[in-house]
């Protein structure tokens, strides 16, 4: 039975404090933070299981294969619990060795490089790190927010079970205003948004300003909702309901004034 390695703690805490040393590192594209050390100090075992391979899809010009591999890494890791999957342990691991290939591809550092080397290093601490504990903070990491898209998105009740997970990737938006936001800590509000988008393709996931401005108007307006009523105190069809009715006030044409009676 394989097994997944992770790095230890204190090796995880001494490379983010030599990310400066480190920083042309970043920009090889031969993996490196795997051969440092002697093993026992760097690494170890867990007893989570793989059930399939870790390799990932590389991304290409025009299809960064977001959905595929979040896919993939969430059928491969499938006893994964959310506790262990808040373990940056595990996932710097992951980013900086089995997903390197992946990880340069997805998130080069050459891309912040004009910006300067501060840019450079913060991005580093965002992508192949996780700062903190905090779910925004897994998200950011390149590696784990595959898995994490997956997880939250995964409905064994549908036909295709990652159908909301192609919603959810569709653009960077949707995922920043979803999960980045309050409303990712409340599962049916994530599925309810999700559905009602998938419903309305057509308007919200074709890309442009407006779009985009729409799903971030629908997500404001429920985290103001939250500020009235619980979230996680409703169904996905009542999360559904609500975007529709704002969704509908949202675009009605605005009512022209009626004229004033003559006497």
């Amino acid at each position: 039975m394989a097994t997944l390695t992770i790095f230890k703690g204190s090796f995880v805490n001494s490379l983010r404090g030599q990310v400066h040393g480190n920083l042309k590192k970043y920009y090889c594209d031969e993996a490196w933070a795997g051969a440092i050390g002697i093993a026992s100090q760097r690494e170890m075992l867990t007893n989570i299981e793989l059930k399939g391979s870790l390799d990932l899809a590389l991304p290409e010009a025009g299809d960064l294969k977001d959905t595929e591999n979040a896919v993939r890494l969430h059928k491969a890791l499938p006893q994964l619990t959310p506790l262990q999957a808040r373990d940056p342990r595990l996932w710097v691991r992951l980013a900086h060795v089995e997903f390197w290939e992946y990880m340069r591809r997805r998130w080069p550092v050459e891309r912040y490089a004009a910006d300067g080397e501060s840019k450079v290093v913060g991005r580093i601490l965002e992508r192949y790190f996780v700062p903190q504990s905090q779910s925004r903070a897994l998200l950011r990491n390149g590696a784990a927010r595959l898995w994490w898209t997956a997880k939250l998105s995964h409905d064994l009740d549908r036909d295709n079970p990652y159908e909301l997970t192609h919603v959810l990737l569709s653009t960077l938006d949707i995922t920043q205003q979803i999960l980045e936001r309050g409303l990712g800590r409340a599962p049916d509000v994530v599925m309810g948004f999700l559905e009602f988008l998938r419903r309305h393709k057509s308007e919200m996931l074709t890309g442009g300003d407006a779009n985009r401005a729409r799903i971030r108007g629908l997500a404001k307006f429920l985290n103001l909702h939250g500020g009235v009523c619980i979230l996680d105190c409703l169904n996905r069809s009542q999360i559904i309901a609500l975007l529709e009715q704002e969704f509908a006030r949202s675009n009605a044409p605005d009512q022209a004034e009626e004229p004033a009676e003559t006497k």
